[in-house]
C-alpha cells in the first residue's frame, strides 16, 4: 500500500498521562503502520490514544477516567490531521470527570464537529460481540456509519432525540395531551433516520458480500434491519395506538432508538449458527467494509484500527485479511507479538513499543 506524503490522515500523534505509554509522539505512515511488541508492553494503549483522539472515549472501557495513566492527573492526546486536502490540529483530554476536545485551539460543542476528521473502525479480539452484545453497539455501528456518508442524518438524529426526550419527559408525568404533541417531530424525523440507514446498509451490503464470499463461502450471509416498530405500518399510527401502553411504561417503546441489525447465516442467527472463529471473520468483514465504502462516498479518511487479531487467525486468512490491508483505502495500524505475522513485504512504517516506550524502526 502506497500513499502520496501529502495524503489524508493521521499526519502526527503525541499523548502525555494515557495509561500503558510513556509520554512520547509518532508520525504515523499515511497508509500502513505495524506496530509490535511483547505482551503489556503497550501496543493496545498506542491503537487506544488513536481511537480516543477520533471518539473521545475508549473502545475498551466505558468509564473514560480509566485511560488516565497511574499517578497521573489527566490524559492528553493530540494530533495533526490532514483532511479535504486541509491541516487540522485535534486534541482530547480527560481530567475530574471532564472530557474536553479542541480543535485548531477551540473548545468543540458536540463530538461531530470533530469526529468526521478520522472515520475510525477497530478490529480486535472481541470484535464479534458487535453480534453477540446488546441491540446498542449495533445501532452504533450504524449511526456511526451513516454519520460519515449522509451529511444531514446528524440533524435528523439529534431531531428525533429531542423529540424522543420531550415525549418520554411526558409520558413519565402522565401527560397524555403533551406526549401526542411531540409525536408528529418524533414521527417524522424517526423515519428519515430509518430511511437513511437503509439506504446506507444497500451500498454497505455488496462491499460486505465480497469479503463474506471470499472468507466464508460455505455459508450465505445477510442481514435484516429491525426499525424499532412493526413492520407494515408508519411511526405516526404505531404511536398514537400504543401511547396508553407506554403512558403506563413510562417511556416510549417504539421508534429508531430501539432498532437493531440482526445478522443471518444460512436462515438463521448468526450466533447460533457460526463459530466463535466464523463470527471473527464475518463482523471483521463488515468494519472493513465500511472503511471500504467511507473511502468510496469521499467522508474523509477513513482509520483502520487492527489489534492483534491476526494471532488468532489461521494461517490462509491471516494471508487474506493482510492482503486486504495492503490495498485498502484506509490509513492502518496494525499490532501484532509477532513481527512475522505481519506483512513484511509491505511498504510503511514499523514502529515497536517496549514497556510503554514507542520507537519509529
Amino acid at each position: 500500500m502506497t500513499q502520496p506524503a501529502d495524503a489524508d490522515g493521521l499526519e502526527r500523534l503525541g499523548w502525555t498521562g494515557f495509561r500503558g505509554l510513556a509520554p512520547g509522539s509518532i508520525d504515523p505512515d499515511p497508509g500502513l503502520n505495524l506496530i509490535h511488541g511483547d505482551n503489556a508492553a503497550g501496543k493496545t494503549s498506542l491503537v487506544e490514544a488513536i481511537y480516543f483522539l477520533a471518539r473521545a472515549r475508549s473502545f475498551i472501557t466505558h468509564r473514560t477516567a480509566r485511560v488516565i495513566a497511574n499517578g497521573q492527573d489527566a490524559a492528553v492526546v493530540n494530533g495533526r490531521i490532514r483532511a479535504q486536502g486541509q491541516a487540522y490540529r485535534l486534541g482530547v483530554g480527560h481530567q475530574q470527570g471532564e472530557t474536553r476536545v479542541r480543535l485548531n485551539g477551540a473548545d468543540t460543542r458536540a463530538l461531530s464537529e470533530s469526529a468526521w476528521l478520522l472515520p475510525i473502525q477497530v478490529v480486535n479480539t472481541e470484535v464479534q460481540r458487535l453480534l453477540t452484545d446488546s441491540p446498542e453497539g449495533r445501532r452504533a455501528f450504524l449511526n456511526w456509519g451513516v454519520f460519515h456518508v449522509k451529511p444531514g442524518y446528524r440533524a435528523d438524529w439529534r431531531r428525533y432525540r429531542r423529540a424522543l426526550q420531550q415525549r418520554n419527559a411526558a409520558l413519565k408525568t402522565g401527560h397524555r395531551q403533551l406526549s401526542a404533541t411531540w409525536e408528529p417531530e418524533m414521527a417524522e424525523a424517526g423515519k428519515r433516520v430509518d430511511d437513511q440507514r437503509r439506504a446506507f446498509l444497500a451500498k454497505l451490503e455488496p462491499v460486505c458480500q465480497k469479503l463474506w464470499q471470499q472468507w466464508l463461502p460455505d455459508r450465505s450471509i445477510e442481514w435484516r434491519l429491525r426499525s424499532g416498530w412493526p413492520d407494515g405500518s408508519g411511526l405516526d399510527e404505531i404511536l398514537d395506538t400504543h401511547r396508553d401502553r407506554e403512558l403506563a411504561q413510562g417511556h416510549g417503546l417504539y421508534g429508531p432508538h430501539r432498532a437493531d441489525l440482526r445478522v443471518l447465516a444460512d436462515g438463521v442467527d448468526a450466533t447460533a449458527q457460526l463459530s466463535r472463529g466464523q463470527q471473527k471473520l464475518l463482523v471483521t468483514a463488515m468494519r472493513l467494509a465500511l472503511t471500504e465504502l467511507w473511502g468510496e462516498q469521499r467522508a474523509g479518511r477513513p482509520v483502520l484500527l487492527l489489534d492483534d487479531l491476526p494471532a488468532e487467525l489461521d494461517a490462509g486468512h491471516r494471508r487474506a485479511l493482510l492482503d486486504y490491508l495492503l490495498c485498502t483505502p484506509a490509513q492502518c495500524f496494525v499490532t501484532a507479538i509477532d513481527a512475522t505475522q505481519l506483512p513484511l513485504e509491505a511498504q510503511g512504517q514499523w514502529f515497536h513499543v517496549e514497556h510503554g516506550r514507542v520507537t519509529a524502526v
